[in-house]
């Protein structure tokens, strides 16, 4: 292999990320598309394994016909590939972030380390932040009025829920009794299927 400079569009990886930009028009040769799978089956494994040395390690070994320089660019590329298509998924980090605190906390409470008890907590502090502000519905702040219709009373009385609790005994007790009605078991019956 010389050390001349290959044009860009003889250069693997930029047919391989044209491809994955526009798959419906570009074609890949076999040699592109074993290129793509090791660089999928490395950044799955180094999701599982994000240590680089074992990640190339396993990956060597499930590939032993690339060399060590080979094994390397792959790296490149998948961490290429990392950065450029994929999001990084912040809610699921922040959730695992935060199980892995609380985890460590029990685990210190557990064996009675009362200062990695109370570390645990300062970072969950840290990790969870301040509350957010968040806006009150105006609506709920209102003033509402309530107004019970009475009707077994003579002449029906309107009153206000708020003043309820103003009346005197004796009125409260009419509008008690005014509101309660016995029923017999057929209506209860009636109601229930209702």
């Amino acid at each position: 292999m010389s050390n001349q400079l290959r044009p860009y569009e003889h250069i693997p990886w930029q047919i391989i990320k044209g491809y994955l930009d526009n798959p419906e028009t570009t074609e890949l040769s076999l040699e592109h598309r074993q290129l793509l799978d090791r660089v999928f089956s490395l950044q799955r494994t180094l999701q599982r394994w994000p240590q680089p040395r074992t990640a190339l390690a396993l990956h060597r070994s499930k590939f032993p016909e690339i060399s060590r320089r080979t094994a390397y660019n792959d790296l490149q590329y998948a961490r290429e590939l990392e950065n450029t298509y994929h999001s990084f998924d912040y809610e699921f980090w922040n959730n695992w972030l935060i199980q892995d605190i609380v985890d460590q906390i029990q685990g210190a409470r557990a064996k009675g380390d009362l200062k990695a008890w109370a570390a645990g907590h300062a970072n969950l502090k840290k990790a969870i932040g301040e509350r957010p502000v968040q806006e009150t519905d105006p609506k709920l702040l209102e003033k509402h009025t309530f107004i019970i219709n009475v009707k077994g009373m003579k002449d029906g009385v309107k009153i206000n829920i708020d003043q309820l609790d103003t009346l005197p005994a004796n009125v409260r007790k009419d509008i008690a009794d005014a509101v309660w009605e016995e029923i017999d078991d057929d209506e209860a019956k009636r109601i229930l299927a209702s």
